[in-house]
């Protein structure tokens, strides 16, 4: 797998101020990870010149000198009292705000900026994705929007009024909170606080949720540890959608990402077709949509909950088609 770009200037970074010698192009090529992507010197050269210009673009104070030992070739490093910062201290609320900020920004302009600011905390030993508990990941636009308002009012402490559609339901209502955390967890987007009218914490999916408006700051109840927190999601998760040992079977030829996720098959022939019985683990939901997206050419066998959700998919797409 390739490196990415803001990776190898943090790799190259960390390799740079961990030496008090200076390095030699060779000696960075092969102790970087990210350049042994190159297919040649040449690219590699034109690479680390590129790297170099960026790092002192950004204020990075690289030094190029000579090594000690006679007839070694010029070398580069990062000297320590030039590249000390004073101690950074993020909240996870605010990191996570930082990992909203990165995915919002990603496209245009705006990206490299983005990239530039998150490799810089990254060196300075801050990772505002894991800080904050959180896989960025959103790719519905209206669903990053409401991401972007509710991380702004996790940092600032700001009560929460929305309108959530629980799973099932056809008819919103009005939620009031003061939110804690909001992050990505088994690949979805979650919003956890004190529920202002049940008085008790509450987990809302951020895709359930809409017409979010933020209002007065405050806190009513301390704001629990990070850990605690997260502990509440995963427990909310655990009960709505839980991770569930399943057989699927799926026909030859078809359902490559169900095969990918299998840890165990054998071959089947069911249904008047060829196939295979996949033994695979996954959360209910995303399991369910799966296998239900591949229509004849997978069926659910066990446990008996994911029969019914994939039944009810099926059902709900045939009901829409007429």
């Amino acid at each position: 797998m390739s490196t990415s770009k803001s990776q190898r200037l943090v790799n190259l970074v960390i390799c740079l101020r961990s030496t008090n010698a200076y390095l030699s192009a060779g000696e960075i090529r092969r102790m970087v990870q990210g350049y042994d992507d190159c297919e040649n010197e040449a690219a590699y050269l034109r690479m680390f010149e590129r790297d170099k210009r960026e790092l002192r673009e950004v204020g990075v104070p690289l030094e190029q000198g000579a090594s000690l030992a006679p007839g070694s070739p010029a070398g580069y490093r990062i000297p320590a009292g030039g590249y000390e910062l004073p101690e950074i201290t993020l909240t996870p609320e605010q990191a996570g705000v930082l990992a909203v900020a990165s995915e919002v920004w990603r496209e245009g302009e705006r990206a490299a900026r983005a990239d530039g600011a998150l490799a810089k905390l990254t060196a300075a030993g801050i990772d505002p994705v894991h800080d904050a508990g959180a896989t960025v990941s959103v790719e519905d636009p209206a669903e990053l929007a409401v991401a972007a308002v509710v991380a702004e009012a996790v940092a600032e402490g700001r009560h929460l009024t929305f309108s959530h559609t629980p799973a099932g339901a056809t008819e919103p209502s009005a939620r009031r909170i003061e939110p804690w955390w909001t992050g990505s967890r088994q690949g979805n987007w979650y919003v956890v606080g004190h529920d202002l009218d049940r008085g008790e914490p509450r987990t809302f999916r951020l895709v359930r949720v809409s017409d979010v408006r933020v209002g007065q700051a405050g806190r009513t109840v301390p704001v629990p540890r990070t850990a605690e927190v997260l502990a509440l999601v995963d427990d909310a998760i655990s009960r709505l959608n839980p991770v569930v040992e399943a057989t699927v079977w799926a026909a030859d030829g078809h359902a490559a990402e169900l095969r990918a996720m299998a840890r165990d098959a054998a071959s089947a022939h069911r249904f008047g077709r060829a196939g295979a019985d996949l033994e695979v683990r996954a959360p209910l939901g995303e399991l369910s949509s799966m296998v239900a997206s591949q229509g004849a050419d997978a069926v659910a066998l066990r446990p008996s909950e994911l029969r019914v959700r994939v039944l009810t998919i099926l059902s709900a797409a045939q009901e829409a088609d007429r």
